[in-house]
């Protein structure tokens, strides 16, 4: 059974979840964006999709958080091949989303990182861009890079040109 979003967007089946009521929403806000159709079909198809994760989870729509997303990505990467961008195309669901007043803003406690965090994120970032690789091959590298930086460097500052060959023997 179909289900229609907006007069352009079509879903194959019934959009269930508690943000399956703003998904036509949504497709507008992105349509404003100047998002093109093509991207405004597999944002709502991903959207629909998280709403019905969210909803065999238990979630209600006041109690979403970002951390659902890192969930959901996870759990979707298991079932389909995952997309470019699909991470950035749910954090604008959560923006709007919040941006509507449905859910609320988030309390961010902020901590400092470690220097084998911000590490581990700046090679996050250099698989990301210059790499091109999968979220879902960098969900898999970055856990393994954080622990060996994490174990090589504790909490002081990182050096990489300290690392030895026996270090990453020893790691693994």
């Amino acid at each position: 059974m179909k289900c229609v979003i907006t007069d352009q967007v079509v879903l194959l089946r019934v959009a269930e979840g508690p943000v399956a009521a703003h998904l036509g929403s949504f497709a507008d806000f992105s349509s404003a964006q100047g998002y093109a159709l093509y991207s405004i079909r597999r944002r709502v198809l991903l959207a629909a999709g998280f709403s019905r994760w969210l909803q065999q989870q238990g979630f209600e729509l006041c109690h979403i958080t970002s951390d659902h997303l890192a969930r959901y990505l996870s759990y979707r990467a298991r079932q389909v091949q995952p997309c470019r961008g699909d991470a950035a195309a749910l954090r604008h669901l959560i923006d709007f989303l919040r941006s509507e007043g449905l859910i609320p803003a988030e309390k961010v406690l902020i901590r400092e990182r470690t220097s084998a965090e911000r590490c581990a994120q700046a090679y996050e970032q250099y698989l990301r861009d210059v790499c091109a690789l999968t979220e879902a091959t960098i969900l898999n590298y970055a856990p393994f890079i954080r622990c060996f930086l994490t174990d090589c460097f504790g909490e002081r500052p990182v050096t990489l040109s300290d690392l030895r060959t026996s270090d990453v023997v020893r790691f693994v």
